[in-house]
């Protein structure tokens, strides 16, 4: 049996803030670590605040910090959260600790990318902004990796747009019919769950969604309806959804016949079925 192990815990980021007066050069840290985060999820980061020789110090009556992402190469600000005092200025293990808390929507439409970040606080006596460092050098800028390990990546829809217009001589009906649209069968799971979108504008007649098993499908005799629709003057977007392991799928959609004629070739009056979106 394998064994996997799996890590929880704190995102910590050590701060370098000097409210005390010390001797510098006891302890200096030559470099610190990027602060990464996952994009799209929360992400909780526990930052913790030191003077230059490693020591925690209490932040418990500082009053405010400001946590500043901005773009790395124009400088343009990105997010800006304050941070939330843990230290109660008694308990020792929480001493010079804050927690900066990323929500999905922060970061869900920003890139994957290095990012610069910077955190400062304000100055009791006036109000001013201080800076803190991310480091024993005076170093006022950190980097913010944004990764996007988490979930997949989403995949655009399949878009069809044109139909093959054939007439077939059994039915006496012209039938539109999409190509060999792929189905992703090496992806579905059990559920296989398929999701066809249709875009139509005042359609009259059926739409037939067919699919097939075969790995290499002719145009004749290799698919089979899975799904079939009615529509009468529809305007607008419909969804369909439906299950099964497919190697390809295609969509056929046959116009209603006008009043008073023989063939269903009359556009004005069977409207357009414009295009599809397929996703599975």
């Amino acid at each position: 049996m394998q064994s996997l192990p799996i890590y929880l815990y704190s995102n910590t980021l050590d701060v370098i803030l000097d409210l005390d007066i010390t001797t510098r050069g006891v302890n200096q840290v030559m470099y610190q670590r990027d602060l990464k985060i996952q994009k799209g999820i929360k992400n909780n980061v526990r930052v913790q605040f030191k003077n230059s020789d490693q020591k925690r110090i209490n932040i418990s009556n500082t009053t405010t910090f400001v946590f500043s992402m901005f773009d790395a190469i124009n400088q343009r600000l990105i997010l800006q959260k304050d941070l939330t005092v843990i230290d109660d200025g008694t308990t020792l293990n929480l001493r010079g600790v804050a927690e900066l808390t990323f929500n999905e929507s922060d970061t869900i439409d920003l890139e994957k990318s290095s990012y610069q970040y910077s955190i400062t606080y304000k100055d009791p006596t006036d109000g001013t902004s201080l800076p803190a460092y991310v480091n024993t050098y005076y170093g006022m800028a950190g980097t913010l990796l944004l990764d996007d390990d988490v979930y997949p990546v989403l995949q655009p829809s399949q878009e069809v747009v044109s139909f093959l217009n054939a007439f077939n001589a059994f039915t006496n009906r012209y039938e539109h019919t999409s190509g060999n649209i792929y189905a992703y069968p090496e992806y579905n799971g059990n559920t296989a769950l398929h999701t066809v979108a249709m875009y139509m504008t005042n359609f009259r007649g059926t739409v037939n969604i067919e699919a097939t098993l075969n790995n290499s499908p002719s145009s004749f005799g290799r698919y089979v309806t899975v799904v079939s629709k009615g529509y009468n003057g529809f305007s607008g977007i419909d969804y369909v959804n439906f299950n099964g392991i497919f190697s390809y799928i295609r969509i056929m959609y046959i116009p209603a016949t006008a009043p008073g004629e023989i063939q269903n070739n009359n556009p004005s009056f069977f409207g357009s079925f414009d295009k599809v979106l397929y996703r599975s």
